[in-house]
């Protein structure tokens, strides 16, 4: 099986020295090394999972693809990570499709519609801008599939 983070268990060893990353044999003593609520945290990972189970994600609007493996085994870990502050700051407003909004948020209309995405688009950034190594990539990538998605059955039936 090809391994892709060889170094996996020993970076993770490294921050656990650190203090920068957490481990736990299940979410309930991983939430109390983190200091969060138990039940929150249960939560969360339940939300995640019950979309894993139906192979869609009205959530996150993860492709189906990636809906396979839920978050059930320990051991479990949460990486700390700090951010600063860069330059990116608002954007155009925008729907869950990422099309543009005029300032009454209804849609603004085009001949293949208008759309904004990445840090063009409201929303995930607005005072500030997280250094979380590929984040803003991340974000660009999924609201440009989804941008893609809505334009083209836009295009199609227009």
């Amino acid at each position: 099986m090809l391994c892709l983070y060889p170094q996996l268990d020993q970076d993770l060893n490294e921050g656990i020295s650190q203090g920068a990353v957490f481990k736990a044999d299940s979410i309930q003593e991983l939430a109390e090394k983190i200091a969060v609520d138990p039940a929150n945290l249960t939560a969360t990972v339940n939300r995640y999972n019950e979309p894993v189970v139906e192979g869609k994600d009205l959530n996150l609007y993860k492709d189906d693809h990636f809906m396979t493996l839920p978050v059930k085994e320990g051991p479990f870990y949460v990486v700390r990570a700090n951010s600063t502050t860069l330059g990116t700051v608002g954007g155009a407003l925008v729907n869950e499709h990422f099309e543009a909004l005029n300032v009454k948020r209804q849609v603004i209309d085009g001949i293949y519609g208008i759309y904004a995405v990445g840090n063009d688009a409201s929303g995930l950034y607005d005072s500030s801008y997280p250094t979380i190594e590929g984040l803003s990539n991340a974000f660009a990538w999924n609201s440009g599939r989804i941008a893609g998605r809505y334009a083209s059955a836009y295009a199609t039936k227009n």
